[in-house]
């Protein structure tokens, strides 16, 4: 299988929030696919789809609908419907994840000063593979703490729908972008 994090694979991130356009994402050159409004009445064709171009499944548990968020739940997405990876704020529920073999993302929403810092430490426990920093906007103004405390790929997402704000990004040392503006994928 196909490593997730591969530098040069997952620039851009396709966030599929539309299934209308998941055959867009498919022919995207990322490695990694985002089914971020899948359901459990979905999500095993969506999952079997993505697998037959070769795609990394990632699921949001926080928002994924039909499924309980404990263990079992988690459990139950990789041996029923063979998801490669969860992403999500909690790092309780990361850290399942990740115990049940997962690819795992974890979230960060900068929204004011002390949610940052409360992120920051909930980082120092998290057994992640990469961090999703939300708004994009903000995240470069973060980028050099967050990679002291965890040495994974950098990841932002949140408002990006234009090249030139992806490239600013991207330079600014993220591995990736995800978005669910089609244009960008």
């Amino acid at each position: 299988m196909i490593q997730p994090f591969k530098e040069g694979t997952f620039k851009i991130i396709p966030s599929v929030r539309k299934l209308k356009n998941l055959e867009k994402a498919l022919q995207a050159k990322a490695n990694i696919i985002f089914l971020s409004e899948a359901h459990i009445g979905n999500l095993r064709s969506l999952v079997t789809k993505c697998h037959q171009y070769g795609k990394i499944v990632f699921v949001n548990i926080d928002i994924l609908g039909g499924l309980s968020q404990d263990q079992t739940g988690i459990k139950f997405l990789k041996d029923m419907f063979k998801v490669d990876g969860v992403m999500s704020a909690s790092t309780v529920k990361v850290n399942i994840a990740k115990s049940l073999g997962f690819y795992t993302i974890q979230r960060f929403f900068l929204i004011d000063s002390r949610s940052y810092d409360m992120s920051l430490k909930a980082l120092h426990n998290s057994k992640v593979d990469a961090i999703e920093i939300l708004p994009a906007l903000f995240a470069p103004h973060f980028f050099n703490e967050l990679r002291k405390v965890k040495d994974v790929p950098l990841l932002a997402g949140g408002f990006i729908n234009k090249q030139e704000t992806a490239q600013k990004i991207l330079a600014a040392g993220f591995s990736g972008i995800t978005t669910s503006c089609e244009d960008l994928w």
